[in-house]
């Protein structure tokens, strides 16, 4: 069980992540408060964080996203080679591959949103007291992570929600 210490920032529940440096982009991986959102479809970065780390965002497919104050914001889908979380002991559990949505947040007060496409992969429970504390049971094996040569972005875990992909995963679990 990953336990991820709470910082509350205003309203929202942030939880450390870890961003790795692009393959082939050498220097320390950036430590990110990212708003934990149950409510939010997809996992989303600040598009200058991204490039700081390596990734080439403008070369990401045209995707819109779709916030509480704001609807159809231009976005680019980047997959990610790897997310970590820290967890409250320090130590780092990788996720492997994510997809996830790049945006400009400079008017915001997070560098990202840790969305369903990560969060619906684990049992949560928020415990609040002194500290708060966000317990993640993952229902994956987390031995056995998804290559990135072989992630499929809207079928692959970490992967987007759609009909074509729900479909397409429960297609490929009944060839089994």
């Amino acid at each position: 069980m990953l336990k991820l210490k709470v910082d509350f920032w205003k309203t929202s529940l942030d939880v450390p992540v870890v961003l790795p440096r692009n393959i082939g982009v050498i220097g320390k991986p950036d430590e990110l408060l990212m708003t934990f959102d149950t409510g939010a479809y997809m996992t989303v970065i600040d598009s200058f964080t991204l490039k700081r780390a390596g990734y080439d965002v403008d070369a990401g497919r045209d995707a819109r996203v779709d916030t509480v104050g704001n609807s159809g914001l231009k976005a680019k889908e980047i997959v990610l080679h790897n997310l970590e979380l820290l967890d409250m002991t320090g130590l780092r559990i990788s996720l492997g591959p994510v997809l996830v949505y790049a945006i400009d947040m400079s008017d915001t007060f997070t560098t990202g949103v840790l969305g369903l496409n990560v969060i619906r992969e684990f049992e949560t429970s928020i415990r609040f007291g002194s500290p708060t504390v966000i317990e993640l049971m993952p229902t994956f094996d987390i031995n056995a992570p998804v290559k990135l040569d072989s992630f499929m972005p809207y079928v692959s875990r970490f992967g987007t929600w759609s009909k074509d992909s729900i479909y397409t995963c429960t297609h490929v679990r009944s060839l089994k």
